[in-house]
């Protein structure tokens, strides 16, 4: 029950954040499909991306994208930090929201490279 009061109390945060924040149309979160993230993993997606799973550790326990560091929502702002700016950083949630909202929340403290996968491991998985 805590942690879900956390996260919601988070995830208020994140859009509050992204509704205060100066909108720069050239450096929002851009979504990547799953067939297209299938397509950079198989062809070598190299040390310049770091993927990201938002879920909670039993749902990454339970599968993942392979390489995927695991930085649940609830840690998520205490942790960003850890993310290298030069970096290209792919976000996965369960359905696409918290990646998007978490990408927000990163262009607004200066990262440019965010993705978000479009559909979330729901469509990872199919």
């Amino acid at each position: 029950m805590k942690r879900l009061f956390f996260t919601v109390v988070l995830i208020s945060v994140l859009a509050l954040t992204i509704g205060c924040a100066n909108k720069n149309t050239s450096n929002q979160v851009q979504p990547i499909s799953a067939s297209e993230l299938k397509k950079q993993l198989d062809s070598g997606i190299g040390n310049d991306t770091v993927i990201v799973d938002l879920r909670e550790p039993i749902l990454y326990n339970n599968g993942h994208i392979p390489g995927a560091v695991l930085m649940p929502l609830a840690d998520f702002e205490k942790q960003y930090t850890q993310l290298d700016k030069n970096k290209r950083i792919i976000l996965v949630c369960h359905t696409g929201p918290m990646g998007d909202a978490s990408g927000q929340f990163l262009i607004t403290k200066g990262y440019e490279q965010v993705l978000n996968l479009d559909g979330g491991m729901r469509s990872w998985d199919k």
